[in-house]
């Protein structure tokens, strides 16, 4: 199953680090997420680069900025070589602990890479991480691929963050796909899911006012796609919304709400679907 959703990502695309805010996000309810096929996840850089993983003991797997070597603390974690990739296999967490992940590029890094953990019914990630020999990119995911933090080094466009479920063929499949504008030095993008209540969480600390790209991918039993497209999503002030993917019908717009304090979070805001070809 795994092997599809892998297969899937590649067509379409083809530690001590600061703290990842939650604010303004509730912690998702991530018992929906099928936990039950693995006792390992694999962290996969698709370029030659230095990456340092640490769990949520604070132990750690990869190249060590400091001491330029490579340690292995995570129990019953292990690297595998590849000239053109890093990869890691580390234990399943059932809890959703999350993996504080940094990666640093080398001379011959692609300057644009995918990072993904990849667990039983799900691929959470990063697509078109920028990457260069003197700036670490901090990414954290939580183990059970039901949220993602980017931490930017850079002002600019955000690099995609992404998550691809499977729950079986008797349920729908999703792929979510999150991007922000705009990010300020030292600012944050969140991307929760709730498959549980059909919500898709997302947020900044940027004091600025940005806006954000989503896009999903939903395929149902039987093998019908439908997709749903936003390119701003920027009504609020609070730069925190929530999106009720549960309540779409499949091919018009779609239901977003703001979140902040003070905020009328039951008030709902129809967001036009621009997607180019509903029919893919």
């Amino acid at each position: 199953m795994t092997g599809l959703i892998v297969g899937a990502i590649l067509l379409v695309s083809n530690m001590s680090s600061p703290s990842i805010i939650s604010r303004g996000l509730p912690e998702p309810n991530v018992t929906s997420i099928n936990q039950t096929a693995s006792r390992t996840v694999q962290i996969s850089l698709d370029t030659d680069a230095n990456v340092l993983i640490e769990n949520s003991d604070g132990k750690r797997i990869g190249f060590d900025f400091t001491t330029k070597k490579f340690v292995s603390e995570i129990p019953d974690g292990h690297s595998m070589d590849r000239e053109s990739s890093s990869i890691f296999i580390l234990p399943f967490d059932k809890t959703g602990k999350p993996y504080k992940i940094a990666v640093l590029g080398r001379p011959a890094s692609a300057p644009a890479a995918i990072l993904s953990l990849t667990g039983p019914g799900f691929i959470a990630g990063v697509r078109s991480l920028k990457l260069s020999v003197s700036q670490i990119q901090r990414i954290v995911i939580s183990a059970d691929g039901s949220s993602i933090s980017y931490l930017t080094g850079d002002i600019g466009a955000t690099p995609q963050l992404f998550v691809t479920t499977q729950s079986g063929r008797d349920k729908p499949s999703y792929r979510f796909e999150v991007t922000s504008s705009y990010l300020s030095q030292g600012k944050t993008l969140k991307v929760i899911l709730d498959l549980t209540s059909g919500k898709l969480y997302f947020n900044s600390d940027d004091g600025k006012k940005i806006s954000f790209e989503v896009m999903m991918r939903r395929t149902n039993p039987g093998g019908l796609r439908q997709s749903y497209k936003h390119q701003a999503v920027s009504f609020g002030g609070a730069n925190s919304y929530v999106f009720d993917f549960a309540q779409w019908d499949g091919k018009g717009a779609a239901c977003f709400h703001e979140r902040c304090t003070g905020c009328d979070e039951s008030k709902c805001v129809n967001l036009k679907n621009e997607y180019s070809n509903p029919k893919d």
